[in-house]
């Protein structure tokens, strides 16, 4: 394989990341309870071991902000100084959760891509895309790459096996489908553990997410998996969680 189609290949899954990377509809009662954590993660794409990515949720007040963050490694990083960064922030004022702003953006060049945030009092959300700036109505809750993590635990403490949601995808809302796949035992570092399995489909893409949670911390994604046809799967696999790494 050459140098220019590793570099190639590795920015289209760079690409793909700043859709991977948290709300809950509104009007749902803010009954989870959250505690800050970061958690560093495995990229593959197909076997080649390629990225780690860091994920953390921090408590801002009364907000809420998921953050991720993607270097790559090995030989991949003699290719690219792009450093995918993506932030998601959450209200929990009133004891409700409801997305207030998205940041994509790339951390190695410290300039921002791409932007949305949410006025709920107006019904408006007003997104930064390429350079041009839009005004769009919202119509309900509306969830991201982030977010989804807490509308599968919401899901799971509802005994709730599918929602249909707005979704947040390249400067437009979107459908999108999450359904309850059951549980699964999972490998991870030489021990079993339990996991709950949720599957996403998203209107105008043909990949599918799929998300395993470790079953007794629900917010924290174990590994995540997105398939796509004629594509080598890119998989994020928990290298360790805690309050500090």
């Amino acid at each position: 394989m050459n140098r220019s189609h590793l570099k190639n290949r590795f920015r289209s899954t760079l690409s793909l990341l700043l859709l991977l990377a948290s709300t809950v509809p509104t009007g749902y009662a803010a009954e989870l309870s959250l505690a800050p954590f970061k958690a560093s993660y495995d990229l593959h794409k197909g076997k080649r071991h390629i990225a780690i990515t860091e994920l953390s949720l921090t408590a801002v007040g009364e907000n809420w902000r998921w953050s991720s963050l993607t270097s790559a490694r090995g030989v991949y990083a003699w290719f690219t100084r792009k450093r995918p960064y993506t932030e998601t922030l959450v209200s929990g004022v009133d004891g409700e959760f409801r997305l207030l702003e998205i940041l994509i953006a790339d951390a190695g060049k410290r300039k921002q891509q791409e932007s949305a945030s949410f006025d709920w009092d107006k019904g408006r959300m007003e997104v930064l895309r390429k350079g041009k700036r839009r005004n769009l109505p919202l119509s309900g809750a509306v969830y991201d790459y982030q977010s989804i993590h807490l509308l599968a635990a919401v899901m799971g403490q509802q005994q709730q096996s599918e929602m249909t949601v707005d979704f947040y995808r390249k400067g437009k809302l979107v459908e999108s489908r999450l359904v309850y796949n059951g549980q699964h035992r999972l490998e991870l570092n030489g021990k079993s553990m339990d996991t709950r399995v949720y599957r996403q489909s998203i209107a105008g893409s043909d990949a599918e997410i799929t998300y395993y949670y470790d079953a007794a911390n629900p917010l924290l994604p174990i590994r995540i998996e997105r398939n796509e046809p004629g594509e080598k799967p890119a998989i994020l696999t928990l290298r360790q969680a805690g309050r500090d790494l």
